[in-house]
């Protein structure tokens, strides 16, 4: 009977003297120890008092049993009915457990998810225990507008022990290794990286010119085209894939590792689990693969050099060596690679998402194409600099990332100790907050016909935006992607020259409800198939 009590008296210790403190997702194999040890101690113990080991075994399984009723039954009670939260509208059970969420999002369709409680529950739902997602305008400059004490919230810590500038938690190394960031993709660095940028564009459109106007799968192309193009800006040479019509098994590795991280991306510790337990099943492996082939691919570059040409990866390899007085060699390498995964994830994935937004909605709306067709006319598409002043092409580009952001959910924060105010609601501290941009970029209060795509909004109909607040697809401020200037570098050069060579549309049978249909949230936007036909033009 002493056993039992014990058991209850440790359940409620267990959550309110060491869980209900503080992160406890980088501590898993901590956690399952500890709780394994106990489990020993106590069998050994109910077994010196018992009479057979099958006895103590029962023992063990009924002191066990009490363990965990308690502490999951203190921590059902705390979330329903004290927790700072427990007043903000939202699903009863995402309040009691993340796994609704997880269980929600099965299908990673976490964007979908979030627009139907919005539009049940309201601007701020709590959508976690200790979560609230924000349904505002300004719901993004809330999370990272210049005044805002937020932090970046437990997803960040997922390349552990890996690491780098843009996926730190600590905000003065962010600051610190920002700087690096900032100068591999700086407007000098840019002026390196557009001429490899236009060859590869060139090859994309001969690999386009090679189908001989039969229906081509957009989304396989674009995925070629777009890790060819992250691989020759970060290690100085690309992988061939348009020119061979093949996708490389890393890039078939990362897909599948980020259908793993969908949809438990918000719970951490999970993902966390399965890394330090699970690391040769299924996708966990897929995922270690990768960060291996990130690692291999920078000690290559660092061993044989860039050819002569710039890179990111010169920048991150001038980051190592001066780093050399005041880090360990080991942290120096977990940063190295750790920059490596952060580029090829964000440098690749996003923008493929984005290049088959934008020829799906090209196709739909062949009105828009034959605009920008006529403002490329006599200009010269291989310059970036011309393309970034046209109109109209930049308004389709806006237009495409406003209804489908290549990050459509996440970038989640931890509020500060003064907490967040949004309107007349204060979001206590220490609570994790999220302003999806899939929902935000559509609400009927930022946007005119919000579901509909009108270029022309973001030139000469500005009336139809209410609240431009509303539209940040790479964030702002300190935490803006540092990406930004590349990626709609190969955006506008993709879309001008392809369009001055080709008229698109749909594949014939294709229905093109399949690829919103297909659409998947996997940390990034994972379109579903495009079937279009290229049609050379008279130039």
């Amino acid at each position: 009977m002493l056993a039992i009590f014990l058991s209850i008296a440790a359940g409620l210790v267990a959550h309110h003297g060491v869980f209900i403190r503080g992160e406890w997702h980088l501590r898993t194999r901590i956690i399952a120890a500890t709780h394994a040890i106990l489990a020993l101690v106590s069998f050994s113990a109910l077994r010196y008092n018992s009479n057979t080991s099958k006895e103590a075994l029962l023992w063990l399984l009924t002191v066990c049993g009490c363990y965990l009723t308690t502490l999951f039954t203190s921590m059902s009670i705390y979330r329903l009915f004290f927790h700072p939260l427990s007043k903000f509208p939202g699903p009863r059970l995402a309040a009691l457990t993340k796994f609704w969420h997880v269980y929600q999002s099965r299908n990673s369709t976490n964007y979908l998810v979030m627009d139907k409680v919005h539009k049940e529950y309201g601007a701020l739902v709590r959508t976690g225990p200790n979560e609230v997602s924000i349904f505002h305008p300004g719901g993004i400059h809330l999370l990272d507008g210049a005044k805002n004490t937020n932090m970046k919230d437990t997803f960040y810590d997922v390349l552990k022990p890996r690491t780098s500038g843009i996926f730190t938690r600590d905000e003065q190394e962010h600051k610190d290794r920002r700087a690096t960031w900032m100068q591999a993709l700086s407007t000098k660095s840019m002026d390196e990286y557009k001429p490899r940028i236009v060859r590869l564009v060139d090859d994309l459109r001969k690999c386009i010119s090679s189908f001989d106007k039969q229906p081509i799968n957009v989304t396989d192309v674009m995925t070629w085209f777009s890790f060819d193009v992250m691989s020759e800006v970060l290690f100085g040479e690309d992988f061939g894939m348009i020119k061979q019509r093949a996708t490389h098994p890393v890039m078939a590795q990362q897909k599948r590792a980020l259908a793993l991280l969908g949809p438990i991306m918000d719970t951490q510790w999970i993902v966390q689990l399965g890394f330090a337990f699970f690391p040769f099943f299924g996708k966990v492996r897929d995922w270690m693969r990768m960060c291996t082939f990130c690692e291999g691919q920078m000690t290559k570059r660092m061993t044989h050099g860039g050819r002569g040409k710039l890179d990111m990866a010169s920048w991150f390899i001038d980051e190592y060596h001066a780093l050399r007085d005041s880090e360990s060699e080991k942290k120096r390498k977990l940063l190295l690679s750790g920059s490596a995964v952060s580029a090829v994830v964000a440098g690749s994935d996003t923008n493929r998402g984005a290049l088959i937004a934008i020829w799906w909605y090209l196709s739909k709306h062949p009105e828009h194409a034959a605009k920008i067709q006529n403002e490329i006319a006599d200009i010269d598409v291989t310059d970036a600099n011309n393309l970034a002043l046209l109109p109209h092409l930049n308004g389709v580009i806006n237009e495409v990332l406003r209804l489908a952001p290549p990050a459509m959910t996440g970038n989640g924060r931890i509020t500060g100790p003064d907490g967040l105010l949004v309107d007349d609601t204060l979001i206590p501290p220490n609570v994790r907050i999220t302003a999806p941009k899939y929902v935000i970029h559509r609400l009927d209060c930022a946007f005119e016909h919000a579901n509909d795509f009108i270029p022309e909004r973001w030139y000469s109909h500005p009336e139809l935006v209410h609240d431009k607040r509303a539209f940040a697809p790479f964030s702002i401020g300190g935490r803006q992607c540092v990406g930004k200037i590349l990626a709609l570098v190969e955006l506008r050069l993709t879309t001008a020259i392809l369009l001055q060579h080709f008229d698109i549309k749909f594949a014939p049978g294709y229905d093109p409800d399949t690829m919103w249909r297909g659409m998947k949230d996997q940390v990034t936007a994972q379109p579903g198939r495009v079937l279009c036909t290229f049609k050379p033009r008279e130039l």
